[in-house]
């Protein structure tokens, strides 16, 4: 085993060794058990462009919150998932929207990020089984290759994303998703790795779609917290609705 491979630990002091090891490190360090986070979002089409200011809150695989903050004419549409079920809230209208676990794979307020994505519902680690593959060099940057492919019983939107990680941190900087059919849909680079609440987490994200040109959405992490509590009253429909 080559000497990157032990430059990252899992909690409890387990060396980084096989390619299970590296999502669960890439899990812990980027997921937590829970989370707050304050970002920025822009979209870019060949038309238009728009900036969001977004917060969200997850607990586990299950529970998730999110709100626009900015623009003002947006400020406080709201999404809420609790396991499979999920709503929008469109405060001006006052009205709630069941969203079917179908639309998990549909953009999320029209960026590049599926709901999915946003919401966390899914786990690489716990959703996938993992296997590395040779090396590639993109640049002068030679990358971990890790390909997951999705468990049989596994209710995800990507049957396969594979990984490209940096050999010293242990984290990715691709992710590129694959359909049922083996085409590339998408690219998530990863960038701009800080430190936020004692975790590493790569703060720029930005999403290509490959059938649409002139298409992406980066995502900034502003705030990132692990520390946090939440009530039991948080991830509620109160919560979506009195915000």
């Amino acid at each position: 085993m080559r000497k990157e491979l032990f430059a990252c630990v899992l909690i409890g002091g387990a060396p980084v060794k096989s390619a299970d090891h590296w999502l669960q490190y890439m899990e812990q360090q980027m997921r937590g058990d829970q989370s707050r986070s304050e970002l920025s979002m822009k979209i870019t089409t060949p038309t238009w462009q728009r900036e969001l200011e977004i917060r969200t809150d997850v607990k586990g695989k299950d529970d998730a919150l999110t709100f626009i903050d900015a623009p003002a004419k947006e400020k406080g549409i709201g999404t809420l998932r609790l396991g499979n079920n999920m709503w929008n809230y469109f405060p001006k209208l006052k009205r709630k929207v069941t969203v079917s676990p179908s639309m998990l794979l549909a953009s999320w307020m029209g960026s590049d990020f599926t709901n999915d994505d946003l919401l966390k519902a899914s786990s690489m680690y716990e959703d996938y089984t993992h296997t590395f593959k040779p090396d590639e060099k993109i640049g002068k940057m030679t990358y971990k290759v890790i390909d997951n492919i999705a468990k049989s019983d596994s209710k995800v939107i990507w049957p396969r994303i594979l990984t490209l990680a940096d050999k010293k941190d242990c984290l990715p900087r691709y992710h590129r998703y694959y359909d049922k059919k083996g085409t590339l849909i998408r690219t998530l680079a990863l960038s701009d790795v800080k430190v936020f609440d004692g975790h590493k987490v790569p703060s720029h994200w930005e999403m290509t779609p490959h059938k649409e040109q002139g298409r992406k959405t980066i995502l900034v992490y502003k705030k990132l917290a692990f520390k946090v509590k939440f009530s039991k009253d948080h991830f509620t429909m109160k919560k979506l609705t009195d915000n």
